[in-house]
């Protein structure tokens, strides 16, 4: 047997076989056959447990294995077509093949630098240090008809979530809040929400792989804190970005529920190493999400929400009047204390896009200050249902604007000017600080939150 595989590994090698078998059999067959092993290798790891050590030392060994496989192809059937013709075949198809196998050898070569070399380095790294992409945690939530995950998405992850549904067989929701993991457990994950008919729903971050699993709940939820993360696939051990593969599941699963094509572009098109975060009402329009709801729909999370990222600029103008007010009470606040430390900070809190980096406020605000107003900006998601069709009423808003603006010039006659064109004033920190404190502080001073409320709305529209 042995011997018999040895003569047809050399005979083909040496060119002797026929240019219809080395191409068709040799060629075309094999990789078929290989092509359908690898297929069945992964249907074995999506089935069962397989430890990170035994999926690295599967594709150290795919890897190894198919380099000299197609060099052996390749090289045999270009001998075969070179002695075609001396064997009586026609020189037209001895090119052809020639031609077929050159094309060959470059694709070889740019799948094995973009998704080859990538994964044996991925296979040896779980093989010595196992899977590094991070732990998860598991809680079971609202007498057992919830279940939440927090943590990462690494080797393994399904099979927990199974055998916790499998104990808990009253769960209806899945809480995803993660920052990815590996695709190939995230699609298992995705099949087993699928199956098993359960609703999704994000408490604060799904991102990366984490969103094709978001993506099998019968109905997907996303709450007013919570954020979606997109970007292109990417190998964790692996400094080589974007592999076709990874990314073809991404496509595959947003194209089967509806996803528009646009945000499937937009969403794979980021890089690796960066992050988008679409608005909710984005979201909803592109069909990833099926309702946005308050955090008090379904059980407490442990995640903790970014609200940076789920801030948007629509909340500005369609908060209600209280949390509204509310808010822009707590800049107030905020910009009077850095006025008084740090003019130059209260201008970069203010104007972010004048400076390289922006403000991080909880280094500089003291605690009192910085929690009641991140209070309020949980108040102001929490209780604003975002539209994508509203429009700012402006009524007579300008009118109480006009005055507002004549009250401030009888006061402080520079401010009207320096409010106008802010940007010829740079350089005094306090003059501009100061003037936009008086500015907020008079629409605050209105006699009603109505007004209150109003003004704020026009002048957030205005910037």
């Amino acid at each position: 047997m042995l011997m018999a595989l040895k003569n047809i590994i050399l005979k083909h090698w040496r060119g002797d076989y026929s240019l219809g078998f080395a191409y068709w059999i040799v060629g075309v067959g094999l990789t078929v056959a290989v092509s359908i092993i690898v297929a069945l290798t992964n249907q074995f790891v999506s089935s069962f447990a397989v430890s990170s050590s035994l999926f690295g030392s599967i594709l150290v060994v795919l890897c190894s294995l198919i380099v000299p496989l197609t060099v052996w192809q390749l090289v045999g059937i270009w001998r075969s077509a070179k002695y075609h013709t001396s064997e009586g075949g026609r020189l037209i198809w001895a090119n052809v093949v020639k031609i077929m196998v050159v094309l060959a050898a470059i694709r070889a070569v740019l799948d094995f630098t973009e998704i080859g070399i990538p994964q044996f380095q991925e296979g040896v790294d779980l093989m010595s240090n196992g899977d590094a992409v991070g732990t998860f945690e598991l809680r079971v939530l609202n007498a057992g008809k919830e279940l939440e995950l927090i943590g990462f998405i690494p080797f393994g992850t399904t099979a927990s979530v199974r055998e916790v549904v499998g104990r808990y067989p009253a769960v209806e929701v899945i809480h995803l809040n993660s920052k990815g993991g590996r695709v190939s457990e995230a699609v298992q994950l995705y099949e087993f929400i699928q199956k098993q008919q359960l609703d999704t729903y994000v408490a604060s971050e799904c991102s990366s792989a984490c969103t094709l699993a978001f993506m099998g709940g019968k109905n997907r939820y996303l709450s007013k804190r919570g954020i979606l993360g997109f970007h292109s696939a990417s190998l964790p051990s692996s400094s080589i970005d974007n592999p076709a593969q990874l990314n073809d599941e991404f496509k595959r699963i947003y194209r089967q529920h509806g996803v528009s094509e646009q945000f499937i572009r937009q969403a794979v098109g980021v890089d690796g190493a960066s992050m988008w975060y679409p608005g909710q009402l984005e979201l909803i329009a592109s069909r990833v999400v099926d309702d946005v709801v308050s955090s008090d729909r379904f059980a407490a999370s442990n995640a903790i929400p970014q609200l940076h990222n789920t801030w948007q600029p629509e909340h500005l103008q369609q908060a209600p009047d209280n949390a509204l007010v509310n808010y822009w009470q707590t800049v107030v606040d905020n910009l009077n204390f850095l006025n008084f430390t740090n003019p130059q900070q209260c201008v970069q809190y203010l104007y972010p896009h004048w400076f390289e980096n922006s403000l991080s406020l909880v280094t500089v605000l003291p605690t009192n200050l910085y929690s009641a107003h991140q209070r309020a900006i949980e108040q102001v998601i929490e209780q604003t249902d975002l539209q994508p069709d509203y429009r700012v009423k402006m009524g007579s808003t300008q009118v109480l604007v006009q005055n507002m603006m004549d009250s401030i010039a009888r006061d402080y006659p520079r401010y009207p000017e320096v409010l106008g064109t802010p940007e010829q004033y740079k350089t005094e920190e306090k003059l501009l600080c100061s003037a936009s404190v008086v500015l907020y502080e008079s629409a605050l001073r209105q006699g009603t939150v109505e007004r209150q409320a109003a003004l704020l709305r026009y002048l957030a529209h205005s910037e």
